[in-house]
């Protein structure tokens, strides 16, 4: 099936692992040439390579702090220059700390600000222009479930993220004359890097297997599994398709079905594991 990226120019935010790694190969795999960037230089080289080799497809790598505004401009500019006009914009990042409401110190909500969601407004309000002017653009904002089910335990991510759908829900009528798309995807757990260290860390701590440590992780998940990241972007890829083109301003969540879950029921079976 032809998706109607090939040449179409991709930046793909926090891409040189995890997620936005997953969704800048699987866009180049449709054709698409593909910007990826991140802080650590080393790397995002070693992941352009990689591209490249498995993609055959072009792609440039753009050292950037998303946090900060001269760093925004500066990729943009960059990207422009090497690659043309962004036709897709991914707006992805790395998480903010974890914690409660009195756990958490001011410093921490305003560096989460600017990651999550300035950056994202930043990146936004810099394609939008050209988008509009050829009149074809995508932009999705990677999120997470919690955007739907908010924890007080990811209190700054549950509101950054949450934000960040309210604002391309708002946006989303004044794009869409312009055939500018725009959604909001909300992954559950899933199974990246950085989850799969986290169950390998807890079955060294507990003494339990590996396996065991993922379906601890995956409690609650109705699939009884974390999600792939590979099964995100097969979603955000068809989300920056042409096939998808009368929807915009969703938000979509890919959780293994938890939300589909009753909260009582929920606590309800978390209690019986404790007790258990």
């Amino acid at each position: 099936m032809n998706l109607g990226l090939i040449d179409r120019v991709a930046l793909v935010g926090a891409s040189s692992q995890g997620l936005g790694k997953a969704i800048a190969k699987s866009l180049a795999q449709e054709g698409a040439k593909i910007a990826i960037c991140s802080r650590n230089q080393r790397t995002l080289e070693e992941t352009r390579q990689a591209l490249e080799a498995e993609t055959n497809a072009k792609v440039i790598s753009v050292v950037a702090d998303l946090s900060l505004k001269q760093d925004i401009e500066k990729l943009l500019g960059t990207v422009k220059t090497q690659l043309g006009a962004i036709d897709i914009l991914i707006n992805n990042t790395g998480n903010p700390p974890a914690g409660r409401l009195m756990d958490l110190a001011e410093e921490d909500w305003e560096q989460a600000y600017q990651l999550v969601l300035m950056s994202a407004i930043r990146l936004t309000k810099g394609v939008i222009p050209d988008m509009m002017a050829q009149g074809w653009g995508r932009i999705i904002n990677i999120a997470t479930s919690a955007v739907e089910q908010p924890r007080g335990d990811l209190l700054i991510s549950t509101t950054f993220r949450t934000g960040l759908a309210a604002f391309s829900r708002a946006i989303a009528a004044d794009l869409a004359r312009h055939n500018v798309i725009i959604h909001t995807v909300c992954p559950g757990v899933i199974g990246t890097d950085a989850m799969l260290n986290l169950a390998k860390n807890m079955a060294a701590t507990e003494g339990i297997t590996v396996e065991n440590a993922e379906e601890r992780l995956a409690f609650g998940v109705p699939m009884g599994r974390m999600g792939e990241p590979e099964e995100i972007a097969a979603l955000v890829t068809c989300l920056a398709s042409d096939k998808l083109s009368y929807m915009t301003g969703q938000t979509i969540t890919m959780d293994g079905g938890k939300l589909t879950v009753p909260l009582k029921s929920a606590y309800a079976d978390a209690s019986r594991k404790n007790k258990l």
